[in-house]
C-alpha cells in the first residue's frame, strides 16, 4: 500500500519533497497508519494530537498513547486538552461541530509554530462517501456531492483512496498496535448510523460499492469543474460590475438553462438561499421595486436585478457659509464652490456642475438624502413642482441610486439635485448679481 500512497500523494500534487507535515493523530487504526506511512517513506513530520476530554480516562489513555508512539520513534510532539463541552454549550454548537473547530483552528496554529507547510488527515475513501450520503441527506448542490477533497489550502488527505478495509488489515498485518474509539460502534453520531446501516445496503446491491463510488466522486469533481468554468462564462455574460453595484441582465440570465441554478450561484456569497432566489425570478414578473436583504440589498428594477455592494451613506451636511473651496461628503464624494461677483458669459455646464443664483440662497445649507415626500421645479418647467419620486422615475433611477443621490437645501428648498438637475427658483437670470459656481465630484 505504500506505493499507492506515495502514487496518490502524486496525482493529487499533496506534497513537496523536503516539506515537513504535520500529521493530526487521534491513535486510532487510521491516524496510525498515516503516521506508519510517512515514516516508512522517509517524509519529515510532526505528530499533533487533540485530548477532547469526551470519554474520560479513554481521551486521556489516547493521549499517553499517541505520545509514546511519538517517543519511540523520535517524532516530535504536540497536545491540547480542550473543554469540549463547555465550548460547545457557549457557542450553542454540537459537540462533532465544536470539536472540528477547535481541532482545526488549533492544528493551524501548530503547523505555523512547528515550520510545517501541511496538515495531514487520516481521512479515507468510506469517510468521502458517508460525506456525500451525509450533504445529499442535508440537502446540497453538485458541490455537496464531491465527497473530502484531497487538498483544501494547508490541509490533505493522502489516504482517501484507500478503504477502511485495507487500512485496517494492514495494520492486522503488520501487528501494528493502535487504540479503538468505542464511540465509532455506536449509532450516536449521524455519521455511524450512515456507516453501520446505509453503506452495507448498498454493498449488497454492488459488491464493489466502494470502487464505483470513488469512480462516481471523481466523475463528480469534474463536472463540478465543468459547472465552474460555465458559471463563469455566464457571469461574464450576464453581470455588469461597478464599484457600487452588480447589475443582472433579467433577460440574458433567461436566455441561459436553470437561471434559478445561475441566479442561486450568483448570489450566494452574499448570503442569499435558494428560497430566496426562487422569489426574486417570481418577482421579476409583475413586482419591479421590490427589495430583497441578506448580507446584501438586491432589488428588482425593471430589466435588471441590482446588487447593492456599498453603503447608504446617511448624514446631513449643513453650511453656514460659502467660499471658494471644497467639502467632503460622508459617502467620500466632493463638492466644490466657486463664487463670481457677476455672472460670467458663458454658462455652460457639464451634468456634474451647476450655476446659482447666490443672492437666491439662505443658509444655513442642508447636504441630504431624499425622502418621501420631497418636492422642487426642476429647471425648465416654468416654476411647476414636481415630486422627487417621479423625477427619479421618469429618469430611470434605481431604488439603490436614488438612496445615494445629494440634494443641495435652502430655506427648506431643493435647491439642486446634485448631478442630476437645478431648480427653477436658483437658476442665474439677467438680474442675478452674484454667482456661485457647483462642481460635484462622485466617489
Amino acid at each position: 500500500m505504500l506505493s499507492n500512497f506515495l502514487k496518490y500523494i502524486a496525482s493529487q500534487n499533496l506534497l513537496t519533497a523536503g516539506e515537513k507535515t504535520l500529521v493530526a493523530t487521534s491513535g486510532g487504526v487510521d491516524s496510525v497508519m498515516l503516521c506508519h506511512f510517512f515514516q516508512e517513506a522517509g517524509l519529515p513530520f510532526a505528530v499533533a494530537h487533540c485530548n477532547f476530554q469526551l470519554r474520560g480516562e479513554a481521551s486521556d489513555a489516547d493521549e499517553v498513547f499517541v505520545k509514546k508512539l511519538a517517543e519511540d520513534h523520535c517524532i516530535e510532539f504536540h497536545a491540547v486538552r480542550f473543554d469540549t463541552q463547555n465550548f460547545a454549550a457557549q457557542n450553542k454548537l454540537s459537540i462533532q461541530q465544536a470539536a472540528r473547530d477547535l481541532r482545526y483552528k488549533w492544528l493551524e496554529e501548530i503547523r505555523q509554530q512547528a515550520g510545517c507547510q501541511h496538515i495531514a488527515t487520516a481521512h479515507h475513501l468510506d469517510d468521502s462517501i458517508e460525506t456525500v450520503f451525509y450533504n445529499f441527506a442535508k440537502g446540497c448542490g453538485l458541490r455537496g456531492l464531491h465527497g473530502i477533497p484531497p487538498k483544501n489550502g494547508h490541509i490533505v488527505r493522502p489516504l482517501l483512496f484507500a478503504t477502511k478495509k485495507e487500512i485496517l488489515d494492514l495494520a492486522q498485518a503488520k501487528e501494528i498496535e493502535y487504540r479503538e474509539d468505542a464511540s465509532n460502534l455506536t449509532d450516536k453520531y449521524n455519521r455511524n448510523l450512515l456507516r453501520h446501516h446505509v453503506v452495507p445496503v448498498f454493498e449488497k446491491i454492488n459488491p464493489a460499492f466502494q470502487k464505483t463510488a470513488s469512480e462516481n466522486i471523481e466523475r463528480l469533481r469534474e463536472a463540478e469543474q465543468l459547472f465552474d468554468f460555465a458559471l463563469q462564462k455566464i457571469m461574464e455574460d450576464v453581470v455588469e460590475k461597478s464599484s457600487n453595484e452588480w447589475r443582472i441582465d433579467l433577460q440574458k440570465l433567461r436566455s441561459y438553462p436553470a437561471p434559478a441554478t445561475v441566479l442561486f450561484e450568483i448570489l450566494k456569497p452574499y448570503g442569499f438561499n435558494s428560497h430566496q432566489v426562487k422569489n426574486i425570478l417570481q418577482s421579476t414578473d409583475n413586482q419591479s421595486g421590490s427589495i430583497f436583504y441578506a448580507d446584501l440589498q438586491l432589488l428588482v428594477d425593471r430589466f435588471f436585478l441590482i446588487l447593492s455592494l456599498g453603503e447608504n451613506f446617511g448624514g446631513v451636511v449643513e453650511l453656514t457659509a460659502i467660499s471658494d473651496s471644497a467639502i467632503e461628503l460622508p459617502d467620500g464624494a466632493n463638492l466644490r464652490f466657486t463664487t463670481y461677483a457677476k455672472p460670467p458669459t458663458n454658462l455652460a455646464t457639464e451634468p456634474d456642475s451647476a450655476w446659482l443664483d447666490a443672492d437666491a440662497l439662505r443658509f444655513p445649507l442642508r447636504l441630504r438624502h431624499w425622502q418621501p415626500g420631497d418636492v422642487f421645479c426642476p429647471l425648465g418647467m416654468g416654476g411647476k413642482r414636481q415630486k422627487l419620486q417621479d423625477f427619479f422615475s421618469n429618469n430611470k433611477l434605481s431604488r439603490f441610486e436614488k438612496d445615494q443621490v445629494w440634494l443641495l437645501e435652502s430655506g427648506g428648498d431643493i435647491a439642486w439635485i446634485l448631478g442630476l438637475r437645478l431648480d427653477e427658483r436658483f437658476k442665474v437670470t439677467g438680474t442675478t448679481k452674484n454667482t456661485l459656481r457647483l462642481d460635484y465630484v462622485s466617489k
